[in-house]
């Protein structure tokens, strides 16, 4: 499949691991998305041309599919215009920043023959397969509480992370993955509250450092979120993935890349299945009811993230 990378500040490296792995050709084109984007180092890192306007790239190229990852607020726009001209979207995550936008793009979905896709990648890997399966399987009974834990790193944050504009917030670009969690496991969000603080973030302008998001789930069940760029500069990584599920039966938990149940019987580590790439996925999900099933989860997300934002923002409770 014929594809092209716009923009190079969000999840391209998912479309390069691919790439590594032999799963799919390289991108024929690269282009900068936002204003200060520099794509000549990915250009020849893929040993593609690096156009300098992304519409005449898409002109020239007629690309099958475009990964969409530009500055954040810059994201909706470029995948609406790339829709519009059938062209496949894999997006940066969130796939929209306001709701306007993202009403914009489900408009543009609809009215495509495109497919669109999101870069929530943690869904994909080898620990979450391990813990959904376990819940598929019944080895914690009925799912009554959900909890999610996403944890940077501060480190240098460019310009993009400085205005709520360009960057969007901390719940909807960090906390995403985590309310991804919830809403695949636990069902369909009835109402959401939310908190978050700009203190000590380092003198990043409007960037959160910390945030907590509560969502009521269909039949009760609670979801709760957290995510910070509070991670210590010492610490073994980058990022602190965690999730726990507490059932009627027992209980998952993920940390470090590990699963462990406790249910009947004494907490043991369970095995881990294969991971997969998110951008294969996408690829080979094209032209099957999975796509539909991508677009879908990517649009809910990206909407219970805004409501959480919201919420935050005015310290009420948002109905979803």
């Amino acid at each position: 499949m014929k594809y092209v990378i716009i923009g190079n500040s969000g999840h391209y490296p998912q479309v390069l691991e691919a790439m590594r792995n032999g799963e799919t050709c390289a991108p024929c084109a690269v282009a900068p998305g936002s204003r200060a984007e520099d794509v000549r180092a990915l250009a020849e890192k893929c040993g593609c041309r690096a156009y300098d306007d992304w519409r005449r790239m898409l002109d020239e190229e007629a690309p099958e599919l475009a990964a969409v990852n530009p500055w954040f607020a810059d994201t909706a726009g470029i995948s609406i215009e790339c829709l519009k001209r059938g062209v496949h979207v894999y997006s940066e995550k969130p796939v929209a920043t306001e709701m306007d936008a993202l009403a914009a793009l489900e408009k543009a979905y609809r009215e495509s023959p495109a497919a669109l896709g999101c870069m929530l990648n943690l869904n994909c890997c080898a620990w979450y397969k391990a813990l959904s399966g376990a819940i598929t399987d019944g080895e914690i009974g009925e799912v009554r509480l959900i909890h999610g834990q996403k944890s940077y790193r501060m480190g240098q944050r460019g310009e993009v992370y400085h205005r709520r504009e360009t960057y969007g917030g901390t719940i909807p670009w960090i906390g995403i993955h985590a309310v991804d969690w919830v809403l695949r496991l636990g069902g369909k969000c009835e109402w959401v509250a939310a908190t978050h603080t700009t203190a000590a973030n380092r003198g990043n302008g409007d960037m959160e450092t910390a945030c907590a998001v509560l969502l009521q789930m269909e039949n009760g069940v609670i979801g709760t979120v957290e995510c910070d760029f509070l991670r210590p500069t010492g610490s073994a990584r980058h990022d602190d993935d965690r999730l726990r599920v507490t059932g009627t039966r027992g209980m998952l938990e993920a940390i470090d890349g590990r699963v462990y149940l406790e249910n009947e019987n004494p907490r043991r580590e369970l095995a881990l299945p294969a991971g997969e790439n998110p951008f294969t996925r996408f690829v080979n999900a094209i032209g099957t009811p999975l796509a539909d099933e991508l677009a879908r989860e990517a649009f809910e997300d990206t909407r219970v993230c805004l409501l959480a934002r919201r919420a935050a923002d005015e310290g009420t409770i948002v109905r979803a």
